[in-house]
């Protein structure tokens, strides 16, 4: 190495006046390029897959193009694994049940607002179908299960016979509603039945009048009609899992075929044990003489009579059949001669058979993020303090899945609704307040289910007395809005104090009192006066 290594000469550079320069001296190496190659394999995919065919490289296509074009192939799987397998199923369940559970609600301090949202939103649902929970259920089953829904916002004034607090319903669409390919319309601006701006701004949707698939009406079905509408009145609440894709992934795209040859594989099992249950015994029966032998070599069945006859066409017996039927309960069987019983053994899986459905399950639910233990509700040898970190872990992906549900769906249809109540005059904003300072606002989910109750509570009032939260950190990790409980633990103490079950807090100015509880003056005095302590007099 001494050989292959000579110091270069240093480059003569004009020194600037007043800079200190340093003369750098780089040792120069033969045939670098092939020893770096040789000791560094980072990347070098192609010296590793020159042996190995098994290994798939990929087609380097992009995600617009290929999600586009499998979209409806994976859609098509999907709703037939959802509809007809438990297992492909249960991912959806419970999702829907940790991320919507009662319904996400607006953190929004305005009562009057939300007195108005609130019965809006029972009759939110287009076509009579629900209230604002069950649209949020419907559009996050979609959002999952298939990897995208589109949600129509129409403009009505009634709903029923009976006029909308605010004239806005909620339509959620399937995603086959919006077709990806549009033969007849051409153009560089639609992708995946969406017209993009030069900006690369969805500006309108291409939507089918019909379901394609419905085929309660064939004829409307098939004439396969769009109609072009809006972006502004269409919610594209997608799951894009790449940079550029147009069109949503499902989540089960990663587990569908496993999904699917796990199902499978429990079928057959539960076939085999069938068929093995279904035989009580075996009859071993002796062998055939051999004139018995003989005899049965001559036996045809002659189609055209029906019969069995034998090679001189004569009528003979039919052969009897080798089986004897189960014995009822008490009764005792008669077998031919020579022969005997043999009982058969119920088939067994295996103590390999558990484990190996285990970790098929760890498996799916490791491509859906979700616990085996929430996948299949299986929460056996699971100690309180492993439960509690897997329900930690779970609580930070459901967060994730409530703000992006929120940013797409939730926070748009809260801002059309405010607007639109502010245009109906059903509602102003308060004095010294803007419509935009009521946009955007926080949701609230249902939280998690606490394992010890007891032991939450007292570890939330240690976190406080310590000063690492506070009370609001407190009520927001148990999914409500800290001005809300505020406002109703004050209306509970009025109440109490007016109905003469509680006084009032000591520490509460004259008013105070007559502000929230509406006492006059002579009665704050005799309060006051009753609640004085004593002092005693001591010789």
């Amino acid at each position: 190495m001494k050989e292959a290594i000579s110091e270069a000469a240093p480059t003569e550079t004009k020194r600037a006046p007043g800079v200190r320069q340093n003369v750098s001296y780089i040792p120069a190496v033969h045939n670098a390029a092939d020893l770096v190659r040789e000791a560094r394999m980072d990347y070098s995919f192609g010296e590793i897959l020159r042996d190995r065919n098994d290994i798939p490289t990929g087609s380097g296509e992009a995600i617009v193009s290929a999600l586009t074009r499998a979209h409806p192939q994976i859609t098509r799987m999907v709703r037939y694994a959802t509809r007809m397998n438990g297992l492909a199923a249960r991912p959806g369940d419970v999702t829907a049940t940790m991320v919507i559970g009662k319904g996400m609600a607006p953190a929004c301090q305005d009562e009057k607002l939300m007195r108005l949202y609130n019965r809006w939103a029972k009759r939110c649902g287009a076509e009579g179908l629900g209230d604002m929970r069950f649209v949020q259920e419907l559009a996050w089953r979609e959002y999952f299960n298939v990897g995208e829904c589109f949600v129509y916002m129409r403009r009505r004034r009634q709903s029923g016979g009976q006029d909308l607090p605010v004239g806005l319903q909620l339509q959620v669409m399937p995603t086959e509603m919006v077709p990806t390919e549009l033969p007849f319309l051409t153009g560089d601006n639609i992708r995946a039945g969406q017209v993009l701006s030069n900006l690369r701004e969805t500006t309108a949707y291409y939507v089918y009048k019909h379901h394609p698939g419905d085929r309660s009406n064939l004829v409307a079905a098939s004439a396969k009609e769009v109609v072009r509408v809006s972006s502004r009145l269409i919610l594209h609440v997608m799951r894009q899992r790449e940079a550029g894709a147009l069109r949503g992934e499902s989540a089960l795209a990663r587990s569908l075929v496993d999904i699917h040859d796990f199902k499978k594989y429990l079928n057959a099992e539960m076939v085999r044990k069938i068929l093995s249950a279904n035989i009580a015994y075996w009859v071993e029966l002796p062998d055939l003489t051999e004139e018995e032998k003989e005899r049965l070599a001559d036996v045809f069945f002659d189609p055209s009579s029906g019969k069995y006859v034998d090679s001189d066409g004569n009528e003979v017996e039919p052969p009897k059949k080798n089986t004897v039927e189960a014995p009822k309960e008490g009764s005792v069987a008669s077998l031919p001669p020579g022969a005997k019983i043999n009982m058969t053994a119920p088939a067994e899986s295996g103590n390999s058979f558990s484990p190996f459905l285990r970790q098929i399950a760890l498996q799916l639910s490791a491509s859906l993020n979700i616990p085996v233990e929430y996948l299949l509700l299986d929460m056996a040898g699971v100690q309180d303090r492993i439960y509690k970190g897997i329900s930690q872990q779970f609580e930070r992906q459901v967060e994730m899945w409530r703000a992006d549900f929120a940013a797409m769906f939730l926070n748009p249809v809260w801002n059309a609704f405010v607007k639109l109540a502010v245009e109906e005059g059903k509602w102003t904003p308060p004095e010294g307040t803007t419509l935009e300072d009521w946009l955007d606002v926080d949701w609230v989910g249902q939280p998690f289910p606490n394992l010890h109750r007891a032991q939450e509570v007292s570890s939330w009032q240690e976190e406080v007395e310590a000063g690492f939260c506070t009370r609001s950190d407190i009520i927001r990790r148990q999914g409500d809005d800290p001005e809300r409980v505020r406002k109703e633990r004050l209306a509970d103490l009025v109440s109490d104090i007016r109905a003469g079950l509680s006084e009032p807090p000591m520490h509460w100015t004259d008013e105070d009192v007559a502000e929230n509880v509406g006492w006059d003056q002579a009665k704050i005095d005799a309060w006051r006066k009753r609640s004085r302590p004593t002092v005693s007099a001591t010789r």
